[in-house]
């Protein structure tokens, strides 16, 4: 079976462009027009149609399994989304993306125990260094109130079903394209976002060009 999964240094460039990205998402997220669950109903609603053409020969390979699989990793990314988006209400955008991004910490001790992967000695360091750095975002506001601290544990929070999110499709990474991991992804993400969406805020339809935008 040909894995799909290639940790080649050629691909560093495209993941620093993918991390830059995710970091203007929340400065985004910030300046949207729509309530926070509103915009991330519409990133992901927006972005089947134009994943649609690259995934629909493989989609019929896939086992119900799979596709089972998927659409749990689906509702653990509509939880990463719902709490990341609102988060912004609370908490800087700064201290939401640096707590949402704590991924690693979570998954790395996971496939330790559930992988029988290795974890070396950067790990400690980088852990380290990560925990000094929150605490001093976290505690170096100079009027923190309770809200802030609301939307950091809601950044923080994030970062687990984020984490959730990836565990779930890493071993199907092997052999399913990110395309199709993605599309097949946001159907599980949907429902739950719109159902969120429904209770907390209620639909709102972007109708400016500038809010379908952001």
């Amino acid at each position: 079976m040909h894995n799909l999964r290639q940790n080649q240094t050629k691909f560093i460039a495209l993941m620093l462009l993918a991390i830059s990205f995710l970091a203007f998402g929340g400065i985004f997220v910030k300046l949207s027009e729509l309530p926070p669950i509103n915009t991330g109903f519409y990133r992901i609603l927006f972005a089947v149609p134009f994943l649609f053409p690259f995934v629909y020969k493989d989609l019929k390979k896939l086992s119900k399994k799979e596709v089972g699989l998927l659409l749990l990793s689906g509702v653990f990314l509509a939880f990463d989304l719902i709490l990341w988006h609102i988060s912004f209400s609370y908490t800087t955008v700064a201290n939401a993306n640096l707590l949402a991004n704590l991924v690693p910490f979570t998954i790395i001790p996971v496939s330790y125990f559930l992988f029988k992967e290795k974890i070396n000695l950067y790990f400690f360091i980088g852990l380290v260094v990560t925990l000094v750095g929150i605490v001093i975002l976290v505690s170096g506001k100079l009027n923190p109130t309770p809200d802030n601290f609301i939307g950091d544990l809601m950044a923080f929070s994030t970062s687990i079903f984020y984490a959730l999110f990836m565990i779930t499709i890493y071993k199907m990474r092997d052999k399913i394209k990110t395309t199709t991991v993605i599309f097949v992804s946001a159907f599980g993400s949907l429902p739950v976002l719109a159902i969120a969406m429904g209770i907390n805020e209620g639909i709102y339809i972007p109708m400016s060009f500038g809010r379908f935008l952001l």
